[in-house]
C-alpha cells in the first residue's frame, strides 16, 4: 500500500473564531491576569516603553542583522543584559536566527532545505502526522487539521528526520519546531533547528533524541545533584517521597520549558536559552522549586507529582522567577557534575548509546 503523505490529506474546515491572547492562543480563561483590562494610562506607558525597546534593539542589529555582529565583540555585556529583560517581540525570530547561529547556516546551504522538502522520503512521515495535531493545539496557527501551519510543521520535521537520520524524529521535536515557526519561515526554522541539535553556538542538543535520550539522563543526574546542593532540605523530601527529576523535569529539558509553560514565560527562557545555552533550564527549574520550597516540602508523593507538574501561577512571573533563576550560580558545578557522570556512564556516542 503507498504511504500517504500530509499533501495528499485535504485541509479540515477552518475552526470557529474565538478570543484569542496577543500570541495567538485561544483564551482559556477571560479572568486571568493578562486578560485584565489595563487603564489607558498603563497602556500608553506600556507602548511607549515597548516602542523605545525596540529602537534600541533596531540601533543595536541594523538592518536585517547587519550591525548584530559589530555590536556583540563591542559590547557584549550590553547583549546580554537586553537579552534576559526580553527580546521585543516583534524583532524575536530575526534576533534567535542571529544569536543561535542559525542565519549562518542558511547562507551557507542555499537550496538545501527545499531539496529535503520536497526530493526526499522519511521513515518518520506516519509518526509526524500522527503526532502534529499534538503540537500546540489552542494556537490559531496550528488548529486547522492539515493547514498551513500543520503543514509547515510537517515539512520541516520531515525536512530534519532525512537531513540527520541518527536522530530522525522523535515527538518532543515538534514542540521546538512549532515555536519556531510562530516568529519564522520553515526555511529559517529548520536551519535554527539543525544550529541547535548540532551545536552551532552551544554544546549539541541531539542527544536529547538520540535512541535512549542520553543527554536527557545526563541532564536529569545534574539537576538532581543540584537540587540536593542547593535546596537540600526539598532534595530530602524528594528523596523521602521517591520522587526523582525524571517523574516531572524530562520534558522541561526535551522541549526547553514550550510544552506546558505559560507562552510568554517560555519566550523569555528562549531568548536567554539561544544566547547562553542550556543552562538556563537548569536555572529556571531550581527557581522554580526555590521560588515554591516552602509549600512542597509539605506535600505527600502524590500531590508532590501534581504539584510539581502544575506551578501556582504567581510562580510563572516572567520577571520574578527569571530574576530568581539569574541569581543562582552553577556554571563551574554543571561542568564538574558533567565530567562525574561521564566517568560513571561514559560519554554520550553519536549514535545514542554510552561509551
Amino acid at each position: 500500500m503507498e504511504k500517504k503523505r500530509l499533501d495528499d490529506y485535504e485541509q479540515g474546515p477552518v475552526p470557529s473564531p474565538k478570543p484569542l491572547d496577543r500570541f495567538g492562543f485561544v483564551k482559556q480563561d477571560a479572568s486571568t491576569s493578562e486578560g485584565l483590562i489595563k487603564s489607558r494610562a498603563a497602556y500608553e506607558y506600556e507602548r511607549l516603553k515597548e516602542e523605545r525597546r525596540v529602537r534600541k534593539w533596531r540601533k543595536m542589529i541594523g538592518v536585517g542583522g547587519s550591525d548584530w555582529k559589530h555590536y556583540l565583540r563591542r559590547k557584549p555585556h550590553v547583549v546580554k543584559r537586553r537579552i534576559r529583560k526580553g527580546i521585543p517581540d516583534c524583532l524575536r525570530g530575526l534576533v534567535w536566527q542571529l544569536i543561535s547561529g542559525s542565519r549562518d547556516l542558511l547562507l551557507m546551504n542555499p537550496g538545501v532545505y527545499e531539496q529535503l522538502v520536497i526530493y526526499e522520503t522519511s521513515a518518520a512521515e506516519l509518526d509526524i502526522i500522527r503526532d502534529i495535531s499534538r503540537t500546540f493545539p489552542s494556537h490559531v496557527f496550528f488548529q486547522q487539521r492539515h493547514g498551513p501551519g500543520q503543514r509547515s510543521l510537517y515539512n520541516v520535521l520531515k525536512a530534519y528526520s532525512v537531513f540527520d537520520r541518527d536522530v530522525g524524529y522523535v515527538q518532543g521535536m515538534g514542540f521546538l519546531a512549532g515555536l519556531l515557526l510562530l516568529y519564522m519561515s520553515e526555511e529559517d526554522a529548520f536551519w535554527l533547528l539543525v544550529a541547535l541539535l548540532k551545536g552551532a553556538v552551544h554544546a549539541p542538543m541531539e542527544g536529547l533524541y538520540l535512541a535512549g535520550l542520553p543527554l536527557v539522563q545526563q541532564y536529569l543526574f545534574q539537576f538532581e545533584r543540584l537540587v540536593r546542593e542547593h535546596l537540600p532540605k526539598l532534595g530530602e523530601h524528594f528523596s523521602n517521597e521517591m520522587i526523582n527529576p525524571s517523574m516531572y523535569a524530562s520534558q522541561w529539558f526535551i522541549t526547553v520549558f514550550s510544552y506546558s509553560f505559560p507562552f510568554h514565560l517560555a519566550l523569555r527562557i528562549w531568548d536567554v536559552f539561544l544566547y547562553e545555552g542550556v543552562k538556563i533550564v537548569f536555572k529556571v527549574g531550581l527557581a522554580l522549586l526555590k521560588y515554591c520550597h516552602d509549600d512542597l516540602i509539605k506535600l505527600p508523593f502524590e500531590k508532590l507529582i501534581h504539584a510539581l507538574k502544575n506551578f501556582p501561577e504567581d510562580a510563572m512571573n516572567p520577571d520574578t522567577l527569571l530574576q530568581l533563576a539569574y541569581s543562582i550560580k552553577i556554571s563551574r558545578r554543571l561542568k564538574e557534575l558533567k565530567q562525574e557522570y561521564e566517568q560513571k556512564n561514559g560519554k554520550i556516542s553519536r549514535y545514542g548509546a554510552l561509551s
